[in-house]
């Protein structure tokens, strides 16, 4: 029976690249920003789940709310370029991964282009004040067909990216971390080396960029009983030895004693997107559970589902029994006091072709899980917290007569 994994969330790490391109602002955000006879949405306060044909949401856009639900604001309409992955920094500035190439041609550049694999060619690490949105200023990519994506600010206020543009292996990605002289003129990129034996990806610091902070990211390996892709811990200053990094966390398979091995990088069940605590003492991050999957025709689905470490004990599985097989619960984030995340659930109807995506709060340890109340026509992705009561997220209306959140069906 063949198997397929459910990638929609995530990083298609095996096939695209990117180049740095020049730090330049670029206002181009509002150049195809309006759909004919709509006027745009600044403020979007105090809806429910249900669908409100007054509240006119832009195609794409980047909003905040407060966690109950409440004071809805569009950001920024960002045209016909999705941006995702918005994480607040210093300042009010803010760092996105922004989208360029549209290959199924519906006029939306979007992370989930291609029915159901994410799409990254030509995207661009990006950054953007807040009291400015409009103004983007570019600190990489732009390159067709090449992948650049993923930025995190540190706590020495430089910016963490994935950026595949290695100069021996085109296919694999490289962590950069760029430093301004004051943001948004960056003063250098560097590159932070990682060891060979790992094809790393989804980068997420904590500390300085030194030896005395660390950095945790998923990573393709070849154990001797097979492929895996667990999440590493290494130190902040980066390192090409395979002795100074360390398995975190992964799925499990009894059959392997510990983490699961596969016969292809292909095959992997894999983890991604994990962030850490801000006290650094644990990490969450999702992965594809071994024992939770669907059929849909002749292929095997194995959704993501969140994991946490607390740094000196055991790997805990916040999987719960009431969420559905199909149900994928991805990129979780922090409130800046520790004591709350937030994360996006990618919710497909089997049946009917339907997805939704809610964003949800939890306590770290899978328990008190809210749904936060949201219109029923906006589909969301990416959260963060820009303080401990406000959400910054990625956005977008969704399409056809079943209103689903699918990019194909925009």
């Amino acid at each position: 029976m063949a198997r397929r994994i459910l990638e929609l969330p995530v990083l298609l790490i095996l096939v695209l690249s990117c180049n740095d391109s020049s730090n330049q602002p670029d206002s181009s955000l509002d150049a195809s920003a309006h759909d004919a006879g709509r006027d745009t949405a600044v403020d979007v306060q105090n809806h429910d789940h249900r669908t409100d044909q007054s509240v006119a949401l832009p195609r794409l856009g980047v909003y905040t709310v407060k966690v109950d639900g409440t004071g809805l604001q569009l950001v920024v309409d960002t045209g016909m370029r999705q941006l995702s992955h918005v994480r607040p920094g210093p300042g009010g500035w803010l760092t996105a991964t922004r989208y360029n190439e549209d290959p199924d041609g519906n006029g939306l550049a979007m992370e989930g282009e291609g029915g159901g694999q994410p799409h990254y060619g030509q995207s661009e690490v990006v950054v953007f004040d807040r009291s400015a949105p409009q103004t983007v200023v570019v600190i990489a990519g732009g390159t067709p067909a090449k992948l650049c994506a993923n930025s995190s600010w540190t706590a020495d206020g430089r910016l963490l990216f994935l950026h595949q543009d290695d100069p021996v292996d085109p296919t694999r990605p490289r962590f950069k971390r760029a430093s301004f002289t004051s943001i948004p003129t960056v003063a250098a990129i560097d590159v932070v080396d990682v060891p060979p034996e790992l094809f790393a990806v989804d980068p997420y610091q904590w500390g300085p960029s030194d030896s005395s902070g660390f950095i945790v990211f998923p990573a393709v390996f070849q154990h001797p009983s097979g492929f895996m892709r667990p999440i590493w811990r290494m130190p902040a200053a980066g390192t090409t030895s395979l002795a100074q990094v360390q398995v975190v966390g992964c799925p499990i398979c009894p059959a392997n004693n510990g983490c699961c091995a596969f016969s292809s990088p292909a095959a992997v069940l894999g983890t991604n997107d994990p962030t850490i605590h801000p006290l650094g003492t644990e990490v969450i991050w999702m992965h594809q559970h071994p024992d939770v999957s669907f059929m849909l025709g002749a292929q095997t689905y194995y959704p993501y589902r969140q994991h946490r470490l607390q740094f000196g004990k055991t790997q805990e599985d916040l999987t719960h029994a009431a969420i559905a097989p199909t149900v994928v619960q991805s990129y979780v984030q922090w409130r800046p006091d520790g004591n709350e995340v937030v994360y996006w659930e990618i919710q497909p109807d089997l049946t009917t072709g339907v997805v939704r995506q809610p964003l949800f709060r939890m306590a770290p340890d899978g328990s008190a899980r809210q749904p936060i109340p949201l219109p029923a026509d906006l589909c969301t992705s990416h959260p963060s917290y820009l303080d401990s009561n406000t959400i910054i997220f990625s956005g977008w209306r969704c399409g056809g007569a079943p209103c689903s959140c699918a990019p194909e069906k925009l």
